[in-house]
């Protein structure tokens, strides 16, 4: 009788011991504090994004417009020209900036043109993966020597370009613009204007 009784308690005692580590094993456990995690979306252009410009051109004199007559041979050859600019973003594409150059040009009167141009740029940039194709339109001024000559004439380019963004600080490419150098008199019969096509590399620093 007592053998029943030990084996009945030894039983029951294994039984408790084997239920309580069973509802151990099915307790959830406490989720542990975790800090939220922040979701950042890259974005190739920024507002408030600014970069500085800097380059070389080959100009090319295509023709000069007059009153009587749309395309007369500019007489002058093939230069070159050193350009600064610097470009603000408004929004994620819209622009404003300013450039300046230092251009200069051979006629054939072996004389030299030289002209400081400057412009007011506003533009677009559309981004396509590390591609960056600036679009833009600048308007100021041009102040021009030659032959002991000096004149101040309005000035607008039309500007595309296409930049490779090499790192965060630095892109690289290359930019295809026109300038219309328009030269306005007393007298109207001898009005000027200048069409250049320029080819140029630059590098541009963003910051």
């Amino acid at each position: 009788m007592k053998r029943c009784w030990l084996f009945f308690f030894f039983s029951v005692l294994i039984w408790n011991t084997f239920a309580q580590e069973a509802a151990e094993t099915q307790e959830p456990e406490t989720p542990s504090a975790q800090a939220p995690i922040a979701a950042y979306v890259y974005e190739p252009i920024r507002k408030g994004d600014q970069f500085i410009r800097m380059g070389l051109q080959l100009g090319i004199p295509l023709f000069n417009t007059s009153p009587n007559k749309f395309a007369i041979n500019p007489k002058i050859y093939p230069g070159g020209s050193i350009f600064l600019g610097y470009t603000h973003y408004l929004t994620k594409g819209v622009s404003i900036g300013g450039d300046v150059a230092f251009t200069f040009h051979l006629t054939r009167g072996s004389n030299l043109y030289f002209a400081i141009p400057f412009t007011i740029n506003s533009g677009y940039t559309f981004a396509i993966e590390k591609f960056r194709i600036p679009l833009t339109f600048g308007i100021g001024g041009d102040f021009q020597s030659y032959n002991g000559t000096r004149y101040f004439s309005l000035f607008f380019r039309p500007q595309a370009g296409v930049f490779y963004q090499y790192s965060p600080e630095w892109s690289f490419g290359g930019e295809l613009s026109w300038d219309i150098v328009p030269q306005w008199y007393k007298d109207s019969s001898f009005n000027r204007t200048g069409n250049f096509l320029n080819i140029g590399f630059a590098a541009r620093y963003h910051f």
